[in-house]
């Protein structure tokens, strides 16, 4: 009797759904665009096909300011700042809060004006548009899916998108 309650006890000690129950789900929302619309030219949309197997788990806003500022779109903690592995700029990992099941990625940032740990609030410059004169928005959730960011947009933030394009979002979700 005692070998069966400690197999159930290990069993209940390792369930995935109790870490899942740790992690705050409140989505986060976005006010603001990653940089301001009067300096945005083009985009790549979301869920739109980066190769004929993968989909983009992004917004990628292209810009033909020099010196363009990459800013928050919600409040939230830097959680990670990382080279990218194919270009020479970086990518910024934001979570709402310390535990949440969300995270934010802005990739393609130079010149970060931010550092792990730094609390920052919504139109807060992150840094400067990165190589290409692009910049991406991208929001996960503790599964690796990927979201269609105007799904946590404000309704301004969704009609300042509608404004400019209705076809930010090809799907809802895709994998990164």
């Amino acid at each position: 009797m005692k070998w069966m309650g400690f197999v159930i006890l290990v069993l209940i000690g390792v369930s995935c759904s109790d870490d899942d129950r740790l992690l705050d789900p409140s989505p986060p929302v976005f006010s603001v665009t990653p940089v301001a619309f009067d300096q945005i030219t083009s985009f790549i949309a979301f869920g739109d096909a980066l190769t004929p197997t993968q989909l983009n788990p992004a917004i990628e806003y292209f810009s033909d300011q020099v010196g363009a500022q990459v800013r928050s779109v919600s409040n939230g903690i830097v959680v990670d700042i990382r080279m990218n592995t194919n270009v020479d700029d970086l990518e910024v990992w934001i979570r709402p809060t310390a535990d949440s099941k969300w995270l934010i990625i802005y990739d393609h940032i130079i010149d970060p004006e931010i550092t792990i740990g730094d609390q920052v609030s919504a139109e807060q410059h992150l840094g400067g548009i990165g190589v290409g004169g692009r910049t991406e928005l991208q929001i996960n959730d503790n599964q690796n899916l990927a979201h269609c960011p105007l799904g946590f947009g404000t309704p301004d933030f969704v009609q300042e998108h509608i404004d400019f394009s209705e076809k930010w979002c090809i799907a809802e979700t895709v994998i990164p």
